[in-house]
């Protein structure tokens, strides 16, 4: 059995494969297989890009400074064909001989000799630092090859600083705050002030106010001292004191509220004695620090001091302090001075270090460091004058060789802050905005050149940070009046420059990143097309969908690395700006090529609703490019609705691909067909499997379904009355294969016929039943294959985009052609039901017409007959469904009712005897009990009685008959409400013995003589005479001249007890009237009563009947009768019910 369902598994797939070959696949290239591709793609893009590299150039990472963990983009696999955009013209690095020009250039205030002399003079004279010789030359070394001075010039301004006096140093001071002070003040705190002094200068002392209640004051407060002897052999001393205020006793007493503790008390006391007693209110000293000026490095110190007193171990608390050394010089120059020597250090770093571009922090060798802190020191310049010094040296050096903007970002975290409250016309304002005019087309070019992969560019993750900041900076200062700083001979790409509108750093910054988004977009366009004129369609097609993924990476890599950074930064959503320029760009590069191919496609001829025969559609195939490229569209403008609030261009991409899906709608039901066609003719009609009842076709023709389904809910279409009229066509479509599907494999099982081995009889086979079930299978699918297509969203989108009412005709039409297709389909199932019953008529009728025959006793044709049914039946039971199994039950039914019918009628033409009926009524009986399998019964209940109860009367002997014809008559007085021919009263008991009547009397007769009167009697007599033959008929005596008789007469009847069990036994009471001379009696009415009357009426009650006449009706019975013309008691009957009925 394993063995045999491997090999149905075998044929299965080997005819799965056939029937894609046979059109190429269509259906699964444009359902599963392109939503899988699409899955695919959009995964692919939405997946998380390559991690960021760490950059692995080792010299590179050694270097000064060098950003740890910074972070490289990689390679969009996408654009691996065409090479990455880069412009290097304004990220070059500039030679070393451009460097030097131009930061001599810069020089106006002083030539380099002179500096160079004021630099050596500041290493012979130094300050914070020990004065050796070996450090004085490496750094008189050093600045010689820095200022490229010859040997001879060298010697000669040597000497000139050696002659040189010292420079006046000054000890700048600032007493910042102190910290867990000691109290002094019976109140548990202190009021400290600061007084500082030189060891050598006690005399002059300078003083801090005084900070009132408190053991943590806070001064800030600046001292500058002048140092007269050797600064490095000078002691600082700073002194903490306890102001104590002049105050009487009575002034102290008043304080004994604010006492804290004993030893406050303790205090207070003291105090109030001593100026009791002397008057005296002396200050009292915390603790004190010295501080030796030769620890005070060059470029300051800022520390916390333990403050002592005596030789006490115990703490009095801490002082923070700034110490810096400085010499006395006019700060304009020396503020010129140290832009000038920075320019002439950096150049000389980035000379002898091969510094790369981007890579220069602001980290000096330890020499030039220590050269540029001396000169900083030496000048008295401010870390604002530094900074500020900085940042004009670093951005004119920058023009030339890029640096990096960790350093100019740092410089303005100094300078800004003070910049904000200075004049706009002050030089410092001027040398700001400067340098942010040199320092801001780098800015934006990083900005443009985000997509490059320049070894400049590996820290652009960093480097845009840093330029967002500074942006973010400049954008929140007031730019004056007199600045521009976006020169149009420098900014040419900036938008306001056509426009003629200002300006600002918001509005260049999208510029810039539209730019630049534009030049890459240029070079990806030129770089992944071929030439036009030799490009076919499907590479046009090919084309755009390239395109779409190279600016969809783009997007995603916007997303991924940098819109976090632009909206934490400047709250712009970079991925937004990016993809509203994409939008008009790419839709008029798409909106061309698509329309274009779409006009190329030649349009097919459908036939309307019946095929007859299929056209051949061999040669006419289409590619999936184009809904390659709808579907990448569909995902773009979804996303570009999530990002932006604005319209979008491409958001009605959609009617560009109406002839598309036209066409594809016209080729797909010709190729559906034609699929349909070629797995009904490949199908074994076996079950695919033992757990349905279904063949091969049918799960082909849904799985067709299937794919059309998928197809449409890719497609999505977004314009709602576009998509009614594509869904509509899609549901008239899949309805047309389901006839098509029932029309063709009614025929290929029509011409299917198994026959005995006598030829004679047509075997039920498994394949007719297949047949049935692949239809209705088919049928009761469709309607969940059709919701499946959204048509009920469909049809509320109308009603919202129309009105109601128009919605509710689209629904209607569509709920039309669906129960047109399952009535069509249902009437072709049960069209071939039909025909199986019909092939199955034959042998049942002649199986019936043997077996009812008197004379063929020994004939086992119903044997065979139930032997063919059985088979039949079973092989319809095990694989039919239940729903067809009743069907097809219903339809042998009909089958048979019409042979029986036929067999009954040809029959009684031929006089056939009652047996003859008997025994066909005893196969009927038999079959109707086959036909019960399953619980399972026939539908046609009133077929089935009318033949049974025609049987039964034809198969009745004929005093049976004329019993029941009276049977009928008893039925129908009881239903007369009144009778013309009067009434008839008795009473009457069934005994032990017999039956007890008593014929009481009778009403309202119908006069018989001319005179108005009646001479009545009444005789009775029982039915049927074959069970009554020894029974006597009884009367009554005549009762003259009167239509209200009273007879009163009584009858004792001996009865068998057979007689007596027997219910449907009559009397039949007829009234007649005697003529004058008693020779013949005439005819009046008659009435009946049955034995199952007499025992349901209680004894004694009077029993009244309607007289009535028998009718020659259209009776069973008497049709029956009528057929028994060569039966004389038969004949008899009828004449004598002739008579009466016209009496």
């Amino acid at each position: 059995m394993l063995k045999s369902y491997f090999r149905r598994s075998e044929l299965r797939i080997f005819e799965k494969i056939r029937l894609q070959d046979g059109d190429d696949g269509f259906f699964e290239k444009f359902g599963s297989l392109l939503r899988q591709k699409s899955q695919i793609d959009e995964g692919v893009l939405k997946s998380s890009l390559a991690p960021l590299e760490e950059n692995g150039s080792g010299e590179e990472e050694d270097s000064d400074e060098s950003p740890d963990g910074t972070l490289q983009l990689s390679q969009d696999p996408e654009c691996t064909s065409i090479d990455t955009f880069a412009t290097e013209s304004t990220l070059a690095s500039s030679s070393d001989k451009d460097i030097s020009t131009s930061v001599l250039d810069s020089a106006p205030v002083m030539n380099v000799t002179d500096l160079y002399e004021e630099i050596l003079f500041e290493i012979f004279n130094n300050i914070g630092c020990e004065n050796n010789e070996e450090c004085t030359n490496s750094l008189v070394e050093f600045v010689q090859d820095a200022f490229k001075i010859p040997n001879a010039t060298h010697e000669e301004i040597y000497e000139a600083a050696r002659l040189k006096e010292p420079p006046n140093v000054r000890l700048n001071v600032e007493i910042i705050k102190a910290e867990n002070l000691m109290s002094k003040d019976s109140n548990g705190l202190s009021d400290p002030f600061v007084t500082l002094y030189l060891e050598s200068n006690g005399s002059h002392r300078y003083n801090s106010s005084v900070k009132p209640a408190t053991l943590n004051p806070i001064w800030e407060e600046h001292f500058s001292l002048p140092i007269t002897e050797n600064a490095r052999d000078e002691v600082l001393i700073v002194e903490v004191w306890d102001f104590d205020a002049a105050e009487t006793v009575k002034e102290k007493v008043n304080k004994i509220l604010d006492v804290k503790g004993v030893k406050g008390l303790s205090k207070l006391m003291k105090e109030i004695a001593v100026t009791a007693s002397s008057g005296k209110h002396d200050n009292e000293l915390i603790g004190r620090a010295a501080i030796t000026l030769k620890s005070i490095p060059v470029s300051g110190l800022t520390v916390w001091y333990n403050l002592e007193k005596g030789s006490k171990g115990r703490s009095r608390g801490s002082l923070l302090v700034n110490l810096a050394l400085s010499a006395e010089k006019n700060k304009s120059v020396a503020v010129q001075e140290h832009k000038n020597l920075l320019k002439l250090l950096l150049m000389y770093e980035l000379e002898t270090s091969q510094v790369a571009n981007y890579w220069w922090s602001g980290k000096f060798s330890p020499n030039a460091e220590l050269i540029r802190s001396q000169h900083a020191a030496q000048s008295g310049l401010t870390p604002f004058d530094c900074a500020l010094s900085q940042w004009h040296a670093y951005s004119t050096i920058h023009e030339t060789h890029k640096l990096n903007f960790t350093l100019f970002n740092s410089i303005m975290d100094v300078v800004v802050p003070v910049i904000t409250y200075m004049q706009n016309d002050s030089e410092d304002v001027k040398t700001f905005w400067d340098g942010v005019r040199r320092l801001l087309p780098s800015c934006f070019a990083v900005l443009r050149k985000l997509r490059s992969k320049n070894t400049s560019d590996k820290n652009i993750i960093r480097a845009l940070n840093e330029v967002l900041d500074i942006l973010k900076k400049i954008k929140e200062l007031e730019v004056p009046e007199n600045v521009d700083i976006f020169p149009k001979s420098v900014y040419g790409w900036l938008h306001t420059n056509d426009t003629g509108e200002t300006c600002n750093i918001d509005t260049a910054i999208e510029d810039a990143i539209n730019t630049g988004t534009r030049e890459w977009l240029e070079h990806i366009v030129e770089g992944s097309r071929q030439s036009k004129n030799t490009e076919t369609d499907d590479e046009k097609l090919q084309y755009v969908i390239k395109l779409i993924q190279m600016v969809r990476s783009d997007l995603q890599r916007a997303m991924e690395y940098f819109d976090k950074i632009f909206y934490h930064k400047i709250q712009l959503n970079y991925s937004a700006v990016l993809y509203l320029f994409y939008d008009s760009k790419l839709a008029e590069i798409c909106k061309s090529i698509i329309i274009e191919v779409c006009n190329n496609i030649k349009r097919l001829d459908v036939p309307d609703d019946q095929f007859e025969y299929l056209p051949n559609l061999e040669n006419v195939n289409m590619g999936t490019t184009l809904f390659e490229v709808y579907l990448i569209l569909k995902r773009y403008v979804q996303l570009g609705e999530s990002l932006c609030s604005e319209p979008l261009e491409l958001a009605n991409f959609y009617p560009w691909f109406e002839r598309g899906v036209t066409h594809w709608l016209d080729i797909s039901i010709i190729k559906a067909l034609s699929r349909i066609q070629k797995a009904i003719d490949l199908d074994q009609l076996k079950a695919v499997d033992e757990t349905v009842k279904y063949s091969s076709s049918a799960v082909d023709t849904l799985s067709i379904f299937y794919q059309i389904k998928i197809f449409w809910q890719q497609l999505d279409w977004p314009e709602v009355e576009g998509s009614y009229i594509f869904v509509a066509k899609i549901v008239n479509d899949l309805c047309r294969c389901c006839i098509f599907y029932a029309q063709q494999m009614s025929r290929r099982v029509e011409n299917i016929f198994i026959a005995d081995d006598n030829n004679k009889n047509f075997i039920l086979s498994e394949e007719w039943c297949i047949a049935i079930n692949n239809m209705d299978y088919i049928r009761q699918s469709l309607p969940s294959f059709i919701k499946e297509l959204s048509i009920d969203d469909i049809i509320k989108r109308l009603g919202e985009y129309r009105t109601n009412l128009e919605a509710e005709r689209c629904a209607s039409t569509i709920k039309t052609v669906i129960e047109n297709a399952l009535d069509t389909e249902r009437n072709q199932i049960v069209e071939l039901i039909e025909i199986v019953a019909r092939k199955m008529a034959p042998p049942i009728r002649r199986y019936l017409a043997e077996g009812a025959e008197v004379l063929a006793k020994d004939s086992n044709s119903m044997d065979q007959l139930m032997m063919y049914l059985e088979s039949s039946l079973a092989t319809l039971y095990d694989t039919l469904n239940e729903i067809n199994f009743q069907r097809i039950l219903d339809g042998i039914w009909s089958e048979l009712s019409i042979i029986m019918y036929d067999l009954i009628q040809s029959n009684l033409d031929k006089r056939r005897p009652p047996a003859f009926f008997q025994n066909l009524n005893n196969t009927l009986q038999t079959m109707m009990d086959c036909f019960k399998m399953g619980n399972l019964q026939t539908s046609d209940i009133k077929i089935l009685s009318s033949i049974q109860s025609r049987l039964r009367l034809y198969s009745l002997e004929t005093a049976d008959l004329i019993h029941q014809y009276y049977l009928e008559r008893l039925e129908n007085q009881k239903s007369q409400e009144s009778s013309p021919y009067g009434q008839l009263t008795v009473t009457a008991q069934l005994t032990d013995s017999g039956l007890l009547l008593n014929i009481l009397n009778a009403r309202n007769l119908l006069p018989m003589d001319s005179n108005g009167s009646v001479d009545s009697f009444v005789k009775a007599s029982f039915m049927p005479t074959s069970r009554f033959n020894d029974v006597p008929t009884v009367k009554t005596n005549v009762h003259n001249k009167s239509c209200f008789p009273l007879y009163d007469q009584e009858f004792r009847i001996n009865l068998s007890d057979h007689q007596r069990s027997e219910k449907n036994s009559l009397i039949v009471f007829s009234i007649k009237d005697k003529d004058l001379f008693g020779m013949s009696s005439q005819y009046i009415a008659e009435s009946y009563i049955s034995f199952a009357d007499l025992e349901a009426t209680p004894p004694g009650e009077q029993i009244m009947m309607n007289l009535s006449r028998p009718e020659y009706t259209d009776s069973e019975s008497l049709r029956a009768l009528e057929y028994r013309l060569g039966d004389k008691q038969a004949k008899d009957f009828l004449k004598k019910l002739k008579n009466r009925s016209f009496s």
